[in-house]
């Protein structure tokens, strides 16, 4: 795949992002009470938006997947890059971390039981006591870096089949747990590092992962063939979603995550095979979603602060109809505008500075410069 192309591919993926982004924070400002007095079927996907985790799941893969492309192998290019996109999670979410802190603080809606050191190295706890319910995904984003880099040890061949192994491991584990389901789900509710490490939900990113190589040997592979899977993965998607509303937030309850990753990670892996290969976007409208994609990580560990934020300074409880309306859609367009500077104020410099000095320290080992500066700006 040439650099043309690969620019092109990293469009479509920005768009995706950005959508993804808003679809989660559309999804949690209905739940605070935002967004309210829907359609029924715009009601119905805006309470999907849990699902935009699952596409982020698999651009990672994917992104990965082209950053390490051509990644040489060892302990330096493994350690190089684990510092590096750990450093891109933490740099965009330490300074939110403070700006929660210092909200919630001042608002007297700090609780006493939030976890500081889980919420702040991002590791697996109990979800309950985190500052930002969001930042539970964060958590298996570093441990997808964690285990990428560890097959950074490996030569390119041996790499892909380190990654397949683990892949293969992930599987079967699931299975026996989804086959002995009865007995082991209240043991998995409670181990939280267990429901961590062996979390079908993983499998997301791998898929993103080997999708990306899949299409760099099949550059061919035509759009409208995407197309055709994405729409009967989503009509599927849409049919199945009512079957697991007996537990809570139905597909987003832990108990239906084998079935979350088939139904949703299926949905998720299609369309960004669809934005893979795509043509490249002409309109201007499509240039300016891919430029706020690059804002969309700053959307996703923001949106919750803001919507505290417009809770308790706007008089939510008397406002109805016409002007609700405008105020929700005013909310939105301060959280994209928030999200814009806080993107090139704070969390770009911070990565852009630790970056310049991991460089420093390690000297990525790469034979490709140029695609990797292309894609870690996201």
């Amino acid at each position: 795949m040439s650099h043309s192309q690969i620019y092109e591919m990293i469009k479509h993926i920005q768009i995706l992002r950005f959508l993804a982004a808003m679809w989660v924070a559309v999804f949690h400002g209905a739940v605070l009470g935002i967004f309210t007095d829907f359609p029924h079927w715009l009601g119905f996907i805006i309470n999907m938006g849990y699902a935009g985790v699952d596409i982020f799941f698999v651009i990672s893969g994917v992104i990965m997947a082209h950053s390490t492309k051509n990644t040489a192998h060892g302990a330096r290019a493994a350690g190089a890059f684990l510092l590096t996109r750990f450093s891109r999670i933490y740099m965009g979410w330490w300074p939110a971390l403070l700006l929660y802190l210092v909200f919630f603080k001042v608002t007297q809606q700090l609780d006493p039981h939030i976890n500081f050191q889980g919420s702040f190295y991002l590791y697996f706890t109990d979800l309950t006591g985190l500052i930002n319910i969001v930042i539970w995904s964060l958590m298996f984003e570093l441990y997808f870096y964690i285990l990428l880099a560890a097959a950074l040890l490996f030569s390119r061949d041996q790499r892909q089949n380190f990654l397949k192994m683990m892949l293969g491991v992930l599987v079967v584990i699931n299975v026996y747990f989804f086959l002995d389901r009865t007995s082991t789900d209240a043991g998995l509710q409670r181990d939280w590092i267990k429901l961590f490490y062996v979390a079908p939900i993983v499998a997301e990113f791998f898929m993103g992962y080997f999708l990306y190589h899949y299409l760099q040997s099949h550059s061919s592979s035509p759009w409208k063939l995407w197309g055709a899977l994405s729409a009967a993965s989503l009509g599927s998607l849409v049919y199945m979603v009512p079957h697991f509303e007996d537990h809570p937030y139905g597909l987003a309850n832990f108990h239906y995550w084998p079935e979350r990753t088939l139904l949703m990670g299926g949905a998720a892996l299609a369309i960004a095979g669809l934005a893979l290969t795509l043509p490249s976007p002409r309109s201007p409208i499509a240039r300016i979603m891919a430029k706020l994609g690059d804002y969309s990580y700053a959307i996703y560990v923001l949106h919750i602060l803001v919507f505290n934020m417009a809770l308790a300074l706007l008089p939510w409880k008397s406002l109805d109809g016409l002007p609700r309306i405008a105020i929700a859609i005013f909310v939105l367009l301060a959280l994209l505008s928030a999200s814009a500077v806080y993107y090139h104020a704070v969390e770009r410099p911070l990565y852009m500075f630790c970056r310049e000095k991991i460089n420093r320290w390690l000297q990525p080992l790469s034979s490709d410069r140029s695609s990797l500066s292309t894609i870690h700006k996201n």
